[in-house]
């Protein structure tokens, strides 16, 4: 309980002028105005206020001096029976250790005991632990003795030419036991020396067994490189399998869509090889997209303007060679004379751009200039012009 006589600092009989001019002298000292963001004044200064309307008020006065004594009685009588408390626990916790140990004999033996008995525990627990360890090792040996094993038998497959049975079983091996890392090792030492074959029959023009080998490697390469597959279009095609190298370019065409050499190959593939002008048509104008795409990203829009028709590559002067010869099959005259004219513009001293464009445009009914680019495509060293000048330049 707060004690306003003290906080205004007046005895217990002070009489109304003293507690009036302790009120004025402290809450001078403390007002919260003289006193900006101090918190502990602004909290003194509430008290002090407190205090003096309860004292300055003789009813109320008399009403808390009756509760102060009361308080401070109970105070008194409660602070006597904490101390007698308190040193009565105290005599109770001296007499319990004073009797608490005694270093007989007694002692010395139940200590030997104890210490005997940890030793013998602890002895156990070694002892089974070297047991285990010792007959945990002695299985990993037998483990690795077996494991040594059944890679020397994939390799004795391997080389005996029974290759699709070596990859099956150590394939098996490491579903069975994915973390013993040597039937990984063996797994790609297998794989590698397959393309060491592969390799070796390709560069020496080998193609059949190459592709054997190749597709043995596609079959277990997870995933499939992108220069398996290359090589394995390559030899497709040279076989003159031209269905299958289609499949291969464009599966390798999924990987790398972004690929203009590999949208090409597709479309000329399916031109000359496969007589497919319309599916040939579909890449050779995603390829022109392409085209475009790349110029305009390097020179901007209007690129034909500013690029230097020399710097591009001649792929592209192939593309719309490409593209007027499937739009001449189509009948799409219009279009193969647009792309005659991006080929002549790419390459103007190519025979083979102008000659196209003349037939494009005997085709279109275009007949005015026509006779200009058979001169120019002659010029250049096209053959079979003097048919064409005679039929349509007479």
């Amino acid at each position: 309980m707060a004690d306003f006589y003290t906080l205004l600092e007046i005895p217990r009989n002070a009489d109304s002028t003293q507690i009036r001019a302790a009120y004025k002298r402290l809450a001078f000292h403390y007002h919260p105005d003289l006193n900006p963001g101090d918190a502990r004044a602004e909290e003194l200064f509430k008290q002090i206020n407190e205090a003096y309307h309860t004292l300055s008020d003789p009813i109320k006065k008399s009403r808390y001096d009756a509760r102060l004594n009361s308080y401070q009685g109970y105070s008194d009588h409660s602070d006597w029976q904490w101390r007698a408390y308190q040193q009565q626990q105290y005599q109770r916790w001296r007499q319990a250790h004073e009797s608490r140990y005694t270093f007989d004999k007694e002692y010395f033996k139940i200590q030997g005991l104890a210490f005997l008995t940890f030793l013998i525990i602890a002895g156990f627990c070694y002892g089974l632990i070297h047991t285990v360890n010792y007959v945990y090792e002695l299985k990993q040996q037998e483990n690795t003795r077996q494991n040594l094993q059944l890679v020397s038998q994939v390799n004795n497959l391997f080389t005996s030419g029974n290759v699709d049975e070596a990859f099956t079983m150590i394939s098996n091996l490491i579903r069975r036991d994915p973390l013993e890392y040597r039937f990984v090792i063996a797994y790609d030492s297998l794989l590698a020396e397959l393309r060491k074959k592969a390799d070796r029959e390709f560069n020496e023009s080998n193609l059949g067994s190459s592709l054997y080998h190749l597709q043995v490697i596609k079959k277990y390469e997870h995933p499939t490189r992108f220069e398996t597959l290359r090589k394995i279009a390559v030899c497709q095609y040279n076989l003159e399998k031209y269905d299958s190298a289609l499949l291969t370019l464009k599966e390798l065409h999924t990987v790398q869509p972004w690929n203009f050499e590999l949208v090409y190959q597709i479309g000329l593939i399916n031109l000359v090889n496969m007589q497919n002008a319309s599916e040939a048509l579909e890449y050779f104008t995603l390829g022109k997209k392409m085209f475009k795409e790349s110029l305009s990203r390097k020179y901007g829009q209007a690129f034909e303007i500013v690029m230097n028709p020399a710097d591009a590559p001649d792929m592209y002067y192939d593309l719309f060679e490409a593209r007027a010869k499937a739009n001449l099959m189509l009948a799409e005259y219009e279009e193969a004379i647009t792309d005659c004219n991006w080929a002549v513009f790419l390459r103007p001293q190519k025979a083979e751009g102008y000659k196209l464009r003349a037939l494009s445009k005997a085709g279109a009914s275009q007949f005015r200039t026509l006779c200009s680019d058979l001169q120019l495509a002659r010029q250049y060293g096209a053959t079979g012009i003097a048919e064409l000048q005679q039929q349509y330049c007479r």
